[in-house]
């Protein structure tokens, strides 16, 4: 990837002598931005541009070049790439449009592409782009000018429009926030944004925060195992979200688990910050640029006691902290207030005194303390006050950097202050304590997040997967899905805890089980192509004799046999009716087809996909993961003992989810598990019901 942001010449192919042509804003570009490079146009009309030749061919060309950067006519495009591949250049950006993005039949073009790139062992970014920027050598190939300063900054943009690209670009501009690298994929049918996060995260140095913006991924695994071992912060805003495919009415699991929930889901298991506005992704930018927040107590100061108090509700929705300020500090202010009206505590209103000098001891007294850990600052000034406010800011400045702890500074100026300190003043600041509050809880979730995950080893689970094997693919010689009683072997395979159970395929062998497992049983409706139970009569409870037994088959048999498939046979599972005086959960796996295995954790029972409160994990995952996605849920507490309830074994369903996700892992084949309900019980766990999706 370096090749592509680091070359020593570049050929623009398309360009002419109009003044429309997109292929001479690029060359442009290149020229006012300072490219440290040589910079050669090509268009088949030949001229001149800015003083430059226009050869009619790479062909006529006798320098080395490194970077081709294409503009012309789809249909043109797999032609020139192979006249740049004969050339030896192997790295390309193709601008051009008109690809499957324009229609679905433009595909035999896109790989009639892809295999010239094969045969000539060239990477290319696009199509449908604008291509690269870099600050640090003046690479600029947008066909659009580009107006902004070009100062090397440590935030680089990898973004699936070029046009948000270039709004992420004039954003960061208009905070005074720098920027390194940004890179427009569009079609990404080579280079993908995970190749290039990889890059921007391990080996560019440039770059210490990365910004995207993705439609769709191309490899969900691959970017979160990237972004898990990131030491950078990535903040991505992912929008397609209204196009998320139908979810499976196969069971609860592929319902509750939708395309953009697991997106989210596996977001935050990488510690990727997901953002839904380009205004929250600079508000966040801009908190990555200080010291991290490493913990909850945060100090709010203001010169409004209105803003104060907002910033204290923002902190409390966030659960941060206030302590109050020590003696020592409430002493310094009081020697100092007027009027006496000031509140002396933690949101500290400073309407009463003026003197900026005092602010900043006050500052320097709460960074030094060593119990805060951060402090939103809230300021605002008159023009009588401006050069004594700027210098008090840069103090705010220093002592954030001595004591390497964030300030949210969030200033009430006018227009024209604010905009010469978003050219001037080499520290982030907000408009309101709203978004510096949030923008420190990010900052505190990152590292929390960091501190949590310094290591990461997978669960692995050794199991004996021959008899699944057997199963699983007798299943799919007879097209059909797991029997209940299949799927519980498979699962005592791996450990889960399930009842004692029998099959059963007449009146008497149901009779017969109950005997041998003992009473009350339950009796179940095991017929593959029957999924939804409960549904249709097929459970029947509190069984007490072989009568009665008997006769309960017997009612199943006749309810359902206009259930059956043709040709299928009646069979019901006989199981030892479990205490269900615990709490039932639903756990299930589902695969995706971006992230691959998905583990789903929630409130079980027949609510389940009512009350929708589910916690998502992608997996390979290991132990810490687990325990997050438990506690996450808001129904948490039914599981931790609320009023009075007896807690229930976390430990005990810790486990049977990284059994669970061990299947998942063994047996891709499987598309779905709903594990619908398990009872958490005091000590252990138990599954009652079993579903498994090929």
């Amino acid at each position: 990837m370096k090749g592509f942001f680091y070359p020593k010449s570049v050929v623009v192919i398309g360009v002419s002598q109009k003044t429309s042509n997109m292929g001479r804003m690029i060359v442009k570009n290149m020229i006012t931005k300072g490219f440290s490079g040589q910079v050669h146009a090509v268009g088949p009309t030949g001229g001149v541009i800015l003083g430059r030749p226009i050869r009619k061919s790479v062909k006529e060309i006798t320098f080395a070049m490194d970077l081709a950067v294409i503009l012309t006519p789809a249909h043109t495009i797999p032609e020139l790439v192979r006249e740049c591949g004969k050339r030896g250049i192997r790295r390309i950006v193709i601008e051009s449009a008109g690809f499957s993005e324009l229609s679905p039949d433009r595909k035999s073009l896109e790989e009639e592409l892809l295999n010239i790139a094969r045969e000539y062992r060239i990477r290319f970014i696009g199509p449908n782009c604008i291509g690269l920027v870099n600050t640090e050598n003046g690479l600029s190939t947008p066909f659009v000018a580009v107006s902004t300063q070009f100062e090397a900054g440590k935030v680089s943009v990898i973004s699936q429009s070029g046009g948000v690209a270039l709004n992420y670009m004039d954003a960061l501009a208009f905070e005074g926030v720098n920027f390194n690298k940004v890179t427009s994929i569009g079609n990404k049918l080579n280079v993908d944004e995970t190749e290039l996060l990889d890059y921007l995260v391990n080996q560019d140095d440039g770059t210490e925060i990365i910004c995207m913006y993705l439609e769709g991924l191309k490899d969900g695994r691959k970017l979160i195992e990237i972004a898990r071992a990131s030491t950078k912060p990535i903040i991505v805003h992912k929008s397609g979200i209204g196009k998320a495919g139908a979810a499976s009415a196969a069971s609860h699991t592929g319902s509750l688990a939708s395309d953009d929930k697991i997106v989210s889901a596996a977001f935050k298991q990488a510690g990727i910050i997901r953002v839904r506005s380009t205004g929250m992704m600079m508000d966040l930018v801009k908190i990555f640029e200080l010291p991290p927040m490493k913990g909850r107590n945060l100090a709010i100061v203001s010169r409004s006691g209105g803003h104060g108090v907002i910033a204290a509700d923002t902190a409390e929705h966030f659960e941060f902290n206030l302590p109050p300020f020590p003696q020592k500090e409430i002493k310094l202010i009081k020697q100092h207030v007027r009027g006496g009206v000031v509140n002396l505590r933690n949101p500290l209103d400073l309407g009463d005194l003026f003197d900026l000098s005092i602010y900043e001891e006050i500052a320097q007294q709460i960074l030094s303390n060593e119990r805060i850990h951060g402090l939103v600052l809230v300021h605002g000034y008159s023009e009588a006050e401006k050069e004594a406010s700027r210098h008090f800011m840069g103090r705010v400045k220093e002592l954030s950097e001595t004591h390497q702890k964030p300030v949210a500074l969030c200033l009430n100026i006018d227009d024209e202050e604010t905009a010469y300190l978003r050219r001037n003043f080499d520290f982030p600041f907000y408009t309101s304590p709203e978004e510096g509050t949030l923008a420190l809880n990010v900052s505190y979730r990152t590292h929390l997040f960091h501190e949590a995950h310094k290591s990461f080893t997978p669960y692995v689970k050794m199991v004996d997967t021959v008899p699944v094997s057997k199963i699983l693919d007798r299943a799919k010689a007879e097209n059909r899905n797991p029997s209940q009683t299949e799927c519980f072997e498979i699962l005592k395979c791996y450990d889960f805890p399930v009842p004692e159970y029998r099959s059963a395929k007449t009146a008497n062998e149901a009779a017969a089980a109950a005997e041998v497992i003992g009473f009350p049983v339950v009796l179940k409706v095991d017929v593959p192509s029957i999924v939804h139970k409960s549904d249709i009569g097929g459970v029947m409870m509190n069984l007490n004799n072989t009568d009665v037994v008997v006769n309960a088959f017997e009612q199943l048999q006749a309810r359902l046999r206009n259930h059956l498939k043709a040709g299928e046979g009646f069979a019901t599972i006989v199981m030892k009716q479990a205490d269900l005086d615990g709490q039932e959960v639903i756990i299930g796996i589902k695969q995706d087809a971006t992230f691959g295995p998905v583990l789903l954790f929630g409130l079980g029972g027949i609510f389940a996909e009512l009350i929708e409160d589910v916690s998502l994990r992608v997996l390979p995952l290991d132990r810490t993961d687990v325990v997050e996605m438990i506690h996450e849920i808001r129904g948490y507490e039914a599981l931790a003992g609320v009023r009075g309830s007896t807690p229930k074994d976390i430990d005990s369903l810790v486990d049977q989810l990284l059994s669970l996700s061990q299947v998942a892992q063994d047996f891709q084949q499987i598309k779905e598990i709903d594990l619908n309900p398990v009872i958490s019980y005091e000590n252990g766990s138990l599954a009652l019901d079993a579903r498994f999706i090929l």
